[in-house]
C-alpha cells in the first residue's frame, strides 16, 4: 500500500469504532445498525455469482469477549473481483429470492441501491440466507485455503445474532455489509520470512 493510501484509511479508521468497541456491551446492548466498523478478519475472497460485479468476503474475527463472522458483499472500487466460483452448497443457499435481490442491490456499489439493500436485508429470513450462503462458501475454502489476514473496515447493514457456525467456528454474531476498505496485514509467514 501507499502512504496516501494509508492516511486515507488511518483518517477513516478515527471516525469509525473497533470491532471490539462496537460490541463492548453485547448481548445486552445491539450495535446499531446501518453503521460501520473496523477489525482485523481472517478473510476468504469468492466471486462466482451471475452479476460479475459481486464479491464475497467471508471471514471470522476473535475478539476477547466473543467471535465475529462477516458476510462481506458489494464490488466496492477498493476490492478485487473474485477468483473462485461458487461451491455447489452455497447455491442452494440462494434460493431465497429476497436475500438474491439484495445481493443484486449490493452489487451496484451507489448510495441509493445500499439502502433499498438495507431495507431488503430488514425483510425476516434473509440475514439468515445470506448466512447461511457464508457459511457454505467459507466452510468450502477451509481446508485447501490459508485465509489472508486482513484490517477490513466495512459499512454495515445488518446483523445475525449466533450461535453461527462460520465454516467450522461457532459465531457469537455474524456481520452483513459491504466493504469499505480491505488491507493485508502481515501474517505470521511474514513475519517469519
Amino acid at each position: 500500500m501507499s502512504g496516501n493510501h494509508d492516511a486515507a484509511i488511518d483518517a477513516v479508521k478515527r471516525q469509525l469504532p473497533s470491532a471490539q468497541q462496537l460490541f463492548a456491551g453485547w448481548p445486552a446492548a445491539v450495535p446499531s445498525v446501518p453503521g460501520a466498523v473496523y477489525a482485523d478478519v481472517d478473510l476468504y475472497q469468492t466471486g462466482g455469482f451471475e452479476d460479475p460485479r459481486l464479491v464475497l468476503y467471508t471471514g471470522v474475527s476473535r475478539l476477547p469477549t466473543l467471535t465475529v463472522g462477516w458476510c462481506l458483499l458489494g464490488a466496492s472500487r477498493n476490492v478485487q473481483p473474485g477468483k473462485d466460483s461458487l461451491p455447489s452448497g452455497a447455491r442452494e443457499a440462494l434460493n431465497d429470492t429476497t436475500a438474491v435481490r439484495a445481493l443484486q442491490l449490493l452489487a451496484v456499489d451507489h448510495p441509493e441501491t445500499d439502502e433499498a439493500a438495507i431495507e431488503a436485508l430488514a425483510v425476516p429470513g434473509v440475514t439468515g440466507s445470506l448466512v447461511t450462503l457464508a457459511s457454505a462458501v467459507h466452510q468450502d475454502h477451509e481446508g485447501r485455503a490459508i485465509p489472508l489476514g486482513c484490517e477490513v473496515g466495512t459499512a454495515v447493514y445488518a446483523y445475525h445474532p449466533g450461535p453461527v457456525r462460520v465454516g467450522t467456528v461457532a459465531a457469537d454474531v455474524v456481520l452483513i455489509g459491504s466493504p469499505i476498505w480491505i488491507a493485508k496485514t502481515e501474517t505470521k509467514e511474514d513475519q517469519h520470512q
